[in-house]
């Protein structure tokens, strides 16, 4: 890819040189790439860089990179749980796309890599007789962002079932981290920021394909009933607060159908925002404000946002 005549990046970064020495490395990459088409929500503008490393070598190469000419760095996975501002975002984004290697070995043991899409993992699993993570099949994820999210739906969050998780970081390089190393909690982990996930060991069981199958599919009926399919979303927007459902919540408020501009609370379940591709994200974001301050004033609870926010 040429790197000629490449501006600048923001507050006098050499972006240029940078472009150069990954296109050495042969870390593949675009520029100013639309993150629109990356992300479940379908909004958003470009990338300054979009880099697809295809292992954890490659990751660190990225990061020292990036470190010494002070870009920062952000991850995307399958983007179902982020809005990206109207503007983009300069520096670099790390795309795990090509990390979706995935091995079987005995005893219910799955090697996959961060960039699998958590669904497809599922039902790989699921034909395999691997049963633990099938209430998982309906979080449109990859395995980086479920382990980095500690994700879940119905009772099942990863956490318990993960037994390594191959890490790097721009300081230490490749390492692994145990499971009892791994600080899971709601909706977080010890991962993000500086220590990206680049693949996982999890531990399964056995059971029979056709069973696994039965339970999986009910989760997905039972989804597509209390959940909106068929638009734009990026999941639910707010987490849960402390003993009650934000959807429920804001149902219970009449905010079901309140809109902004293009950008409304889904009619389906409230704690989801859709679009039907007339909205820009100042649309959603407005939205969020609108229905956090209604909520806060209200009732005097301050909702906490679950989906991620780059700008």
């Amino acid at each position: 890819m040429p790197v000629s005549n490449v501006p600048k990046g923001s507050n006098g970064r050499n972006s240029e040189a940078f472009a150069r020495e990954l296109e050495r490395a042969g870390v593949a990459f675009g520029r100013e790439v639309a993150l629109s088409r990356y992300t479940t929500l379908g909004l958003g503008g470009p990338a300054e860089f979009l880099a697809r490393p295809r292992a954890a070598d490659e990751i660190h190469t990225l990061l020292k990179l990036a470190e010494a000419h002070e870009l920062p760095v952000k991850v995307l996975g399958a983007g179902s749980n982020l809005i990206v501002s109207d503007a983009g975002v300069r520096g670099v984004v790390l795309h795990t796309a090509a990390l979706d290697f995935v091995r079987f070995d005995d005893g219910g043991i799955v090697h996959a890599g961060a960039g699998c899409h958590f669904p497809g993992l599922v039902r790989q699993c699921a034909t395999r007789g691997l049963r633990g993570i099938e209430a998982g099949v309906g979080i449109p994820g990859s395995l980086g962002g479920v382990l980095t999210m500690n994700a879940g739906a119905y009772q099942f969050s990863i956490g318990p079932l993960v037994d390594e998780v191959i890490v790097v970081s721009a300081s230490r390089g490749q390492g692994v981290m145990p499971r009892d190393a791994i600080d899971f909690r709601y909706r977080a982990s010890s991962f993000g920021g500086g220590l990206i996930v680049a693949g996982a060991r999890l531990a399964l069981t056995l059971d029979e394909p056709a069973a696994i199958r039965a339970d999986m599919d009910e989760r997905m009926r039972f989804r597509k009933q209390t959940q909106p399919v068929g638009v734009k979303s990026a999941g639910c927007i707010f987490k849960n607060p402390e003993g009650a459902s934000a959807g429920q919540l804001l149902e219970e408020l009449g905010l079901k159908g309140f809109s902004v501009g293009g950008a409304r609370v889904s009619d389906v379940h409230a704690n989801f925002i859709v679009h039907s591709g007339d909205a820009d994200t100042a649309d959603v974001l407005g939205l969020i404000d609108a229905v956090r301050e209604r909520v806060l004033r209200t009732t005097e609870i301050e909702l906490e946002q679950e989906v991620m926010t780059w700008s």
